[in-house]
């Protein structure tokens, strides 16, 4: 054997270990939970208040809640991003309770104080226990915003095409999870490799609710090309707000709080 074929066989044997790493550890790069316990400071002056929402599998999931405080008002139901915990979410949201809309940060298995491993299939069961928890509460679907938050807009998506609700708002959407690996680690067979895929472009088309698409044109972490895809491939009533000096975090230092009512309120003509 040439020193040549020696060299390449030896760099095609690191490159499958790194492939074999990878496949192992995704769900440790694609799901970043904050175990820190929910402490009341994060939420003390809200008047949300902690709740129990219990899943098909039985586990426990420790959420925040507070029902709408205006006559006729909507509840807003946020499926977060990948990383932290609800608490660091609460700041964020607080124009919304402010306006007196109900509000449930509906908290994942395996982050915060809750039990359990985060995977695909484990979400969609923690989406379907927050439905089940509105219902017990006499909140009607039709009274129901679904907000994704990044990764959340795939669990927003898959609920949205099971119910009518309110709206679904979609802050910073992907076309699927393997699409983004594909993106960032062009280097790797991503697409077959992908466990958990949260393949929304295959399902906004079957959404039952008016839609609005939030995405900063300077989004280096899912960027602007997959929210233009996700919005082009949704069915009407659409609207998309593009931001152009955002990137993935900052969208409410642009006004977008603003941006939300004026759709929300076009929907109650």
């Amino acid at each position: 054997m040439t020193k040549i074929a020696s060299i390449i066989i030896y760099g095609i044997c690191i490159y499958l270990f790194f492939v074999l790493i990878m496949f192992f550890f995704q769900r440790s790069l694609l799901y970043l939970p904050s175990k820190e316990k929910l402490d009341p400071s994060f939420y003390s002056n809200t008047g949300l208040k902690k709740v129990k929402l219990i899943t098909s599998d039985k586990l426990v999931l420790s959420s925040l809640f507070i029902k709408p405080s205006a006559k006729n008002q909507n509840t807003v139901v946020v499926f977060h991003g990948n990383a932290g915990h609800i608490g660091h979410r609460v700041d964020k949201f607080r124009p919304f309770l402010e306006e007196g809309y109900g509000l449930l940060l509906v908290e994942y298995r395996g982050y915060g104080e809750n039990l359990g491993k985060p995977t695909e299939s484990g979400f969609y069961k923690d989406g379907k226990a927050a439905l089940n928890f509105l219902s017990k509460q006499k909140i009607p679907k039709e009274k129901t915003i679904l907000y994704g938050e990044s990764l959340g807009c795939g669990l927003a998506v898959k609920l949205s095409t099971l119910h009518r609700f309110n709206a679904t708002i979609l802050e910073a959407p992907y076309t699927s999870i393997s699409d983004i690996a594909s993106h960032h680690y062009w280097y790797l067979p991503a697409k077959l490799l992908v466990l958990d895929r949260f393949d929304i472009i295959s399902k906004i088309k079957n959404i039952k609710s008016p839609l609005l698409v939030l995405h900063g044109e300077n989004d280096n972490v899912i960027s602007i090309k997959f929210g233009e895809k996700v919005f082009n491939s949704a069915r009407e009533p659409k609207t998309a707000i593009f931001i152009s000096k955002a990137g993935h975090n900052n969208l409410y230092e642009f006004n977008i709080y603003d941006k939300i009512q004026k759709f929300l309120k076009e929907l109650k003509k």
